[in-house]
């Protein structure tokens, strides 16, 4: 009698089974490529240029060179670094807004405790801001192709 039972109840999930049907879904992620272009119209400035060059040396020791340096940090990150701190005071000294034509060298002394930076440059200054037509933008699409674009941004 067990196994009539059994086999009845087997039978009715068989049957019942049969009758319903498996949907399977599958779906896939796709990137489609997002082709926006920013026009911004940019400002201008023109730059006036100090025609006297300077030569500035900073030494990075203690704790100016504890805020440089970071575990891990290769020397290329640090000597980008060094040279970001060492243009960010020759500015402030020399109350310009850009370094023209920068010429960096970084020297390390004391084993690495100590690295001094010298530049030689020439400082600028913005002066005459204007904001540009609506001609130039005009211009920056014509230049924009399937193969090569251009974007315009301002920060």
């Amino acid at each position: 009698m067990k196994t009539r039972l059994t086999l009845l109840a087997a039978l009715c999930v068989a049957l019942l089974s049969s009758c319903s049907t498996l949907k399977y879904h599958y779906s896939e992620t796709r990137i489609a490529e997002a082709n926006t272009d920013v026009f911004v119209i940019p400002p201008t400035a023109r730059v006036d240029v100090n025609p006297e060059a300077f030569v500035d040396v900073w030494v990075f020791e203690g704790r100016d060179l504890k805020s440089i340096l970071t575990p891990g940090i290769n020397m290329e990150e640090l000597s980008n670094r060094l040279r970001i701190a060492a243009a960010n005071k020759s500015l402030q000294k020399r109350g310009g807004d850009i370094l023209v034509a920068p010429i960096f060298d970084i020297v390390s002394e004391h084993d690495g405790r100590t690295y001094t930076v010298t530049i030689r440059s020439r400082i600028g200054n913005f002066t005459d801001w204007n904001k540009n037509t609506e001609d130039y933008l005009e211009i920056q699409k014509a230049y924009i192709t399937t193969d090569h674009q251009i974007g315009t941004y301002t920060r």
